[in-house]
């Protein structure tokens, strides 16, 4: 019986220390959530800043030993292979469009 009455009392203690604390206190996801929202709002983050983040990002995981970070460079790349290779093919079928459209 002291031992049914031990756990109910902590269970009662657990459940209302854990719902004033949500309730009372934000939580660290918040306060991130909240910085960031305040910085993107002073700081919006224009292309060329996404592009300079995204080849230090990139250069930092191709630097790196790790053979899980070698396998995301080489994916990274491949994907950045294909999607010039498209950009390529998109760019002579419109000059092509256009030539043959000055044609006639």
């Amino acid at each position: 019986m002291q031992r049914l009455t031990t756990s109910l009392i902590a269970l009662t203690l657990a459940t209302s220390a854990t719902a004033a604390s949500a309730s009372d206190v934000n939580s660290a996801a918040a306060f991130g959530a909240n910085a960031f929202s305040k910085f993107v709002n002073i700081y919006p983050r224009t292309r060329e800043d996404e592009r300079k983040w995204l080849i230090q990002r990139l250069e930092a995981v191709c630097s790196s030993k790790l053979r899980s970070d070698q396998r995301r460079c080489d994916r990274a790349w491949r994907i950045i292979a294909d999607g010039y290779a498209k950009l390529q093919a998109r760019r002579a079928a419109e000059a092509t469009s256009a030539t043959d459209a000055l044609k006639d």
